[in-house]
């Protein structure tokens, strides 16, 4: 468990306010075990976990852990769904997408700061799934406009803001979001998958000495995880 403690330890450098990007292919299950890492975080550091719910990614995430043999991952997190159909977790708000890009991409952040407005303890949002509504775009003006509504999240008093994005998807893309995230991103992280384990790499931190840092977490600590997250919902 040393590994998962030394990426909680440097969750705990991260500080209200800011936005992270954690970048990630397809083909490997970082975004699923980074978001079940992330939860268990959660309660242990006695903070609220929200997540963004963008076109149905949760299900996909939830779906894969279901195959791992941990059932409904995230039925007890609070969850904003911009667009999409299937209902994982608690959700709170639903945001249509019909319309104008700009103007759910609006409603969404301002559906999410109505709901932390009550909150007094700090709050983790991760956002899944930008990437496929950033596929939706093919006008310049469009996509600019939705990189300012996210980067109002900067500077958030009580939220950290974090963004799983599928390398995969954002590589193929007309307008790839990826350099504008990162410029805008206080953090950036890389999940690269690796035979029997996950690295994650530190592209960017605003803390001398952890940029370039590496941390790998071996795919037994993740069970073991995942079978305690299992005996504490039994």
């Amino acid at each position: 468990m040393e590994s998962m403690n030394e990426l909680f330890n440097l969750l705990d450098n991260l500080n209200p306010g800011e936005i992270v990007v954690m970048k990630a292919e397809s083909s490997s299950y970082g975004p699923e075990f980074f978001a079940i890492l992330l939860k268990k975080y959660s309660e242990l550091r006695g903070k609220e976990l929200v997540i963004v719910d963008m076109l149905d990614t949760l299900h996909v995430l939830s779906e894969h852990l279901r195959i791992f043999g941990f059932k409904d991952a995230f039925s007890d997190i609070p969850v904003v769904k911009v667009g999409g159909t299937i209902n994982i977790g608690k959700v709170i708000k639903r945001v249509g997408i019909a319309g104008e890009h700009i103007l759910y991409v609006k409603r969404y952040r301002e559906v999410l700061e109505d709901y932390l407005r009550e909150k007094k303890k700090e709050i983790i949002v991760l956002v899944v799934g930008c990437e496929r509504l950033m596929a939706l775009l093919s006008k310049y003006n469009d996509f600019y406009q939705i990189i300012v509504e996210i980067q109002k999240s900067l500077g958030h008093e009580n939220t950290i803001v974090i963004y799983i994005m599928d390398t995969s998807v954002t590589k193929r893309l007309p307008l790839d979001p990826l350099p504008e995230l990162e410029r805008i991103a206080t953090t950036v992280v890389k999940a690269e998958p690796r035979e029997g384990a996950g690295i994650f790499r530190v592209e960017k931190m605003p803390i001398v000495g952890i940029i370039k840092r590496t941390i790998e977490i071996t795919t037994p600590t993740i069970m073991n995880l995942l079978l305690t997250l299992k005996q504490v919902r039994t």
